[in-house]
């Protein structure tokens, strides 16, 4: 459960900053889908590959216990608040 109120944190973080400072990620919701989509595939496929090897492994009481595949609802939702952060805090430095 820690896991994930980190998560929720730091995306309402940087929701309400990309909000406040007009910030503009992305020229068109294609790009957006994109970007973010393949981020996200290359991460997950990535994680369960590193998983199935043994590599690591998630211990199960800092998670809400959803399981999709090998890895944890949360480590899904990782591959799209980290982007999503990495791009706001970008777009900051920027100005």
């Amino acid at each position: 459960m820690e896991y994930l109120i980190i998560l929720i944190s730091v995306f309402l973080i940087c929701a309400v900053a990309k909000w406040r400072l007009k910030l503009q990620l992305f020229r068109s919701l294609k790009e957006a889908l994109t970007v973010i989509g393949s981020l996200f595939i290359i991460g997950s496929v990535w994680d369960s590959f590193s998983i199935f090897r043994g590599y690591w492994v998630f211990n199960k009481e800092f998670f809400v216990g959803i399981t999709i595949g090998l890895m944890p609802l949360e480590e899904y939702l990782f591959m799209l608040v980290i982007p999503f952060m990495t791009l706001v805090v970008y777009r900051i430095a920027r100005r």
